[in-house]
């Protein structure tokens, strides 16, 4: 048997009024999902377990198979893997975006979605400027997402830089920022930090060269996600399956890594609008020739969802059925042996332009699994369906330890019954 996760991050959403009513999954064109429904089982999980954030480290561990209460240690410590960096036990990883403050507000958490090469080229001065005054290093990533590694010092515990209260910029799109600078004991070394930051980066090169094409400067740093190195059990021993993971941003590829899983880094992979979707699926259905499982992540649907536009969001939702879904799904039909799981990793809304829990929609197809009479893939089709599986890393382990995941049809009898 061959498995196939293809995860649309932050699909979900609630009905808008600029939709008549429709959420931008019922509003998107969705043939190929809509096929996966009519053939398999459509139903609600719950990626984020109560009192865990909703970010894509909880959701995406759920859907990777692990229960994020025992996994999660942080979101950066995971891209720290990602980009092969070790953590020193007194070591913290923050995320380090680059962003666009204006008038005191954060304009842009992505700095207008600013390129890897340009990104690079800002961090290589912030660590020239800012490293021989702080106990860090900081480490480039993929456009505005970096890492910044902070070493304990007299003046922050490793403890204290563990549970400082960050919020994530994509949280506070439009708002003054400073109230949202991190908290805690131990704040002091990361509020100057981040203050510093400005001054660095305001009249650097590449910002003059953003500005005078109308692009938005990253005039910031902001720090958050925090944590210490993770530990994982490998999947070949918790499922007896050898693996592979697509995807366009470190978190991602960091959780395949603490997972013993071949990362597959493919050259056009952006996680915008823009992303080889090609290239991705060939890497994907390449991988299976070897293993038995992948794991494909494309990122638009979130990114557009925190900019609160409801048209590209169902653009990137379009594109994942079209581009993803639906070669994937023919592979699949092809093949005959091969079990395909379609889901988001949590709401990110258009309304709030952030991330928010609770039950979101997933399909699941393929051999041995029961069509449950829902002929769309939407939320509403999902919450009708009365299937609820409530720990949400329990439908992955079901999809792949089950012969034949017959727990599907006899929660669809009794529907409204919550999976445990």
């Amino acid at each position: 048997m061959k498995y196939m996760i293809l995860l649309g991050d932050g699909m979900a959403d609630e009905p808008l009024v600029e939709l008549e009513g429709r959420t931008p999954i019922e509003a998107a064109r969705t043939p190929n999902l809509d096929r996966m429904a009519s053939r398999g089982t459509v139903g609600q999980f719950c990626p984020i377990p109560d009192g865990l954030p909703p970010g894509s480290d909880v959701g995406n561990l759920s859907l990777f198979g692990y229960d994020p209460r025992r996994a999660f240690r942080g979101r950066a410590a995971i891209e720290a893997v990602s980009q092969g960096i070790h953590l020193a036990d007194d070591e913290v990883a923050f995320r380090c975006n680059l962003v666009t403050l204006e008038d005191g507000k954060m304009r842009d958490f992505t700095a207008g979605h600013i390129s890897t090469g340009e990104g690079a080229a800002l961090i290589a001065t912030l660590q020239e400027k800012l490293g021989a005054d702080f106990p860090l290093v900081f480490h480039s990533g993929v456009s505005y997402r970096h890492l910044t590694i902070v070493r304990a010092s007299a003046s922050a515990s490793l403890d204290q830089l563990v549970a400082l209260q960050c919020e994530p910029p994509h949280n506070i799109t439009g708002q003054e920022a400073d109230p949202y600078l991190p908290r805690g004991k131990g704040e002091s070394i990361v509020h100057e930090l981040i203050r510093r930051s400005r001054d660095v980066l305001a009249d650097h090169p590449v910002n003059r060269a953003r500005i005078a094409k109308g692009d938005p400067p990253a005039t910031s740093i902001w720090l958050w996600g925090q944590g210490k190195a993770p530990s994982m059990e490998p999947y070949e021993r918790k499922f007896g399956l050898t693996g592979a993971v697509v995807s366009a941003v470190d978190l991602v590829k960091g959780i395949g890594l603490c997972a013993g899983l071949e990362v597959l880094n493919v050259p056009g992979a952006t996680g915008w609008l823009d992303t080889d979707y090609a290239g991705k699926v060939a890497a994907a259905l390449g991988a299976l020739s070897t293993h038995d499982f992948v794991y494909v992540h494309i990122e638009a649907p979130d990114e557009t969802a925190h900019q609160g536009r409801a048209d590209l969001k169902i653009q990137a939702i379009e594109d994942f059925d079209r581009e993803v879904v639906g070669p994937c799904l023919t592979w699949a039909e092809n093949h005959g042996d091969c079990r395909v799981l379609a889901a988001p990793d949590h709401f990110t809304l258009i309304s709030t332009k952030t991330h928010a829990g609770g039950p979101v929609p997933f399909v699941l197809c393929g051999p041995g699994v029961p069509a449950n009479g829902q002929a769309a893939y939407t939320e509403r089709a999902a919450q009708a369906s009365g299937i609820l599986v409530s720990d949400g890393y329990r439908l992955v382990e079901s999809m792949l330890r089950d012969a034949t995941p017959d727990w599907l049809a006899r929660n669809h009898d009794n529907a409204g019954d919550p999976i445990r």
